[in-house]
């Protein structure tokens, strides 16, 4: 393509992306998913299909189906499901002929008339054309402004006429109807990778005799989002204003209004000499938005942990990407200079600690405030300390199946439950696993233990029928909480309900019975006019164990409750229910097998666990299948009780400081402070579990 050395700027700006738009699949760098979709539809006789592409602006959304729609008209496409490039349709497309590709401008259209007539007008002429046809809606979700355009558009999709394909293209495909999409081949186009990105800009460079520098073309890509039109467009600026001369890194910056690179290393400079002045001045000199300039200071960080301390090449951001070598040694100098024996790798950890994510909840005063902090913290002579993470204590060798602790086993354990066997009749692990939980965490939460062990017959109360006997469970489970409350416990239980070949359905209760003769004499009461003759006696039945040691009974309790569970699991035989208590749960259906009081359930325990700021432990989870019984829930109380005390008192003097101060950032200081403190307090918790269970 001929160089032109008239025209404005603005065609000079587009002229790159135009000159390297690709034409067959094999230019088009990246998007190997929709390349390869769009090949096995040449290759499958050319089909017709329709066609949505998703992805931002200029990734080449446009150009795949173009590729495509020429493809579609070759005579004789290649293997790989490009056009030929020699056929007589091949020519007469590359002198212009675009008969087989008619793109409509969506936003154009003022209202669904104007669509429908050209959508009409266009369909009439690709039937007479005799030849496949890609009718193209660019932006379609522009047309979700107009009422029933999709479902228009729809009934055109499902029944085009033959050899005419429907492609869309569109940045916001949430917007686009499911029902329209799900009549599509969806295909996302996705930016290119860093390294794609800097091949492009370095060949198209090359070929148009630029001379980049290597932080220039790092900051290009960054600036053109990895878009390909984008890049050459970005690229095309800095043509029409080098005149000539070589591309820097600074004239990027210059150009495109980021030049404030010098500013961030000034920044960091002073923070490594531990300079406050030197710090704020800098700050104050850099003319752009606090919360953009706490943004780069944050990447920046993140970029030169990951690039000057570990080592790695990481692209955070394509200004920090596009900082030198000697100016990330002049920061590291300067740190270095001040805290000679100090790690800088955990230094920089330490700050990195500091900052909150920035959003747009918080204000300009309260990022302020953190930037203070921020630089309070960068200026101290030591690492600050912080509460050490399973990342640092847990050895690679100890994370195996068998033992394994923490919030790890909890994501592994509840993932293997879909592999263990599942059998109807049977309770399953997680019905298991739940209970277990809920068990554990009535004691760690510092309730009674359970003592009582209580069935319901509802065959003798006359319901044969599942469904039936599932809504009288229901009833006898809430008649049931209010006694346990008016004997003195707290009402929580644990139930499932079985059905037993011999008994029909049954329902089983673990709970804590404070007055046991109270208790027994509403169960002989309730609903005994309904029980069948001989057999009242035996409709509801309790049996309540003695104390014995620390938590004997409460989990004898929950091995009976455990019972119906299905003796082929492997776990079966580690939580050694008792030989007695094994029994087949019966199928019943799709009706609830297992639950628990409210205050027991999943939610509750997270509500708890925030409140002392600590995870609950679980021996079952944790699989310390030799720990479930010896009672150490009965320590772990305590020590969670420490914990809430722990944590309402730090809650509370934070509150106070910042009661003090009348500022309109104090209430989101106080949230992003309380978040940080929660955050530690958990951190410094997570070796709990190897702690308890390494325990002799």
């Amino acid at each position: 393509m001929k160089k032109s050395t008239t025209g404005s700027s603005e065609a000079r700006v587009e002229r790159l992306a135009l000159k390297y738009r690709p034409k067959s699949l094999q230019d088009v760098i990246g998007q190997e998913y929709p390349k390869r979709i769009i090949a096995q539809l040449i290759l499958n006789n050319q089909s017709c299909a329709n066609l949505l592409l998703h992805g931002s602006v200029g990734s080449g959304k446009t150009t795949l189906v173009r590729i495509y729609a020429g493809a579609l008209n070759c005579q004789s496409p290649t293997a790989t499901g490009d056009r030929c490039f020699v056929c007589d349709r091949c020519r007469a497309l590359d002198s212009g002929d675009n008969a087989g590709f008619i793109e409509l401008d969506t936003p154009k259209f003022r209202d669904l008339a104007g669509l429908k007539a050209e959508i009409d007008r266009v369909l009439e002429a690709a039937a007479a054309a005799g030849r496949r046809t890609v009718i193209f809606l660019d932006e379609a979700h522009v047309l979700s402004r107009y009422r029933d355009s999709f479902d228009f558009l729809l009934k055109k999709v499902e029944e085009p006429p033959p050899g005419v394909s429907f492609c869309f293209a569109t940045t916001a495909v949430e917007r686009m109807s499911e029902a329209l999409r799900s009549r599509t081949i969806q295909l996302e186009v996705r930016p290119l990778t860093h390294a794609q990105s800097v091949g492009l800009l370095t060949r198209t460079a090359k070929d148009e005799g630029l001379t980049l520098h290597t932080e220039a073309i790092s900051l290009l890509a960054g600036l053109g989002e990895h878009q390909p039109r984008n890049m050459l467009q970005a690229l095309d600026k800095m043509r029409l204003l080098s005149d000539g001369t070589e591309i820097t890194r600074d004239r990027v910056a210059a150009v495109f209004g980021v030049d404030y690179i010098e500013h961030l290393i000034q920044y960091f400079e002073a923070l490594g000499a531990g300079d406050l002045r030197r710090q704020t001045e800098s700050f104050l000199q850099w003319s752009d938005g606090i919360r953009n300039k706490v943004r780069l200071i944050q990447l920046f960080l993140v970029g030169f942990y990951y690039i000057e301390l570990c080592g790695l090449d990481v692209s955070v951001d394509p200004v920090v990407a596009s900082i030198r070598l000697e100016e990330r040694q002049r920061v590291k100098s300067a740190f270095a200079g001040r805290l000679p024996d100090i790690d800088l790798t955990t230094f920089f950890e330490g700050l990195l600690g500091v900052w909150p994510v920035v959003t747009v909840d918080l204000s300009d005063e309260a990022l302020l405030a953190i930037l203070l902090r921020f630089q309070m913290v960068a200026n101290r002579s030591a690492p600050m300390l912080r509460p050490e993470t399973s990342v640092a204590r847990i050895r690679p060798e100890r994370i195996v199946e068998a033992d394994i602790g923490g919030d790890a086993q909890r994501r592994v354990t509840t993932d293997d439950d879909a592999k263990a066997p599942k059998d109807p009749a049977y309770l399953n692990r997680s019905h298991v696993r739940s209970i277990f939980a809920a068990a554990s965490f009535l004691v760690q939460q510092g309730y009674p233990s359970f003592n009582a062990r209580i069935t319901i017959r509802h065959r003798l109360f006359g319901h044969q029928d599942q469904a039936a006997a599932s809504d009288h469970f229901k009833a006898f489970s809430s008649a049931l909480k209010l006694q346990l409350v008016s004997c003195g416990g707290s009402g929580l239980r644990i139930f499932v309900q079985e059905r037993d070949e011999a008994e029909g359905s049954c329902g089983r209760v673990i709970a804590h019975v404070s007055d046991v003769e109270k208790l027994g004499r509403w169960m002989l009461k309730w609903h005994r006019s309904s029980r069948l003759a001989g057999a009242e006696d035996r409709a509801v039945t309790m049996d309540i164990g003695s104390a014995g040691r620390r938590l004997d009974e409460h989990w004898r309790c929950v091995r009976w409750l455990c019972g119906g569970f299905n003796p082929a699991d492997p776990i079966h035989s580690k939580i050694e229910i008792e030989p007695d208590y094994h029994r087949v749960a019966g199928d019943i259906g799709k009706r609830n097998r297992q639950d628990q009081s409210e205050a027991l359930d999943a939610a509750a325990r997270i509500k708890a666990d925030e409140k002392c700021g600590i995870d609950l432990l679980s021996a079952f989870n944790d699989r310390k299948w030799d720990r479930l019984y010896d009672g150490w829930e009965l320590d772990e109380q305590v020590y969670r009780e420490q914990r809430r005390s722990q944590l309402e008192a730090a809650m509370l003097e934070l509150r106070a400081r910042h009661a003090l101060d009348s500022a309109s950032y104090s209430d989101e200081m106080r949230g992003y402070e309380e978040a940080e403190l929660r955050s530690n307090l958990a951190a410094s918790a997570v070796e709990r579990a190897w702690a308890i269970w390494d325990r002799s």
